[in-house]
């Protein structure tokens, strides 16, 4: 490497650094490291100095915020708060009623099975009618879990847009 490629490399490492010390801070080791090479570089120099009035400039400036601002943010963050909570109880007793659902399927579809040969034995069914019996007899469960989804969800956005079918979310006012 020669002398430019490392003069280069001080110079990227001393401006990292001089933005590194303003949000997380420097060990003190890196911090001796700047502090001499600033002293002996004009360029950083000037760089620390404009990165300095930048963040005087910013912090400096004030914001008015409108009355209410803060409540009705926390207000809406409490309602939030409550809503995943919500959601979360719906999501737990949907999961729980699916596994419930295929435990329930699984144990008995032996039991299914011989029902199924039996009703196609008495009727005279082909086999591959009463086979197929069986297996929409395993979509009757997926059924119903689609139908409580969208049960679920219609029931949430009817919450969501404060009861009335037509209306939508209720607005925020400071």
């Amino acid at each position: 490497m020669n002398k430019k490629e490392v003069s280069t490399g001080s110079h990227e490492r001393a401006r990292r650094l001089i933005d590194v010390e303003r949000v997380e801070g420097l060990t003190p080791e890196e911090r001796r490291w700047l502090q001499d090479h600033l002293a002996g570089c004009e360029a950083c120099a000037g760089w620390e100095a404009s990165a300095k009035a930048a963040l005087r400039a910013f912090t400096s400036v004030s914001v008015v915020l409108p009355p209410g601002l803060a409540a009705s943010a926390s207000l809406r963050l409490r309602e939030k708060a409550a809503e995943l909570k919500q959601q979360r109880a719906r999501n737990l007793a949907l999961i729980v009623g699916c596994t419930l659902s295929w435990v329930a399927g699984v144990a008995s579809a032996p039991l299914v099975w011989r029902l199924c040969a039996w009703f196609g034995a008495a009727l005279d069914l082909p086999r591959i009618v009463w086979k197929l019996a069986f297996v929409c007899w395993w979509f009757v469960p997926i059924a119903a879990a689609g139908l409580v989804i969208l049960w679920v969800r219609s029931r949430a956005e009817l919450e969501g847009s404060n009861g009335s079918p037509e209306g939508g979310p209720r607005p925020y006012t400071w």
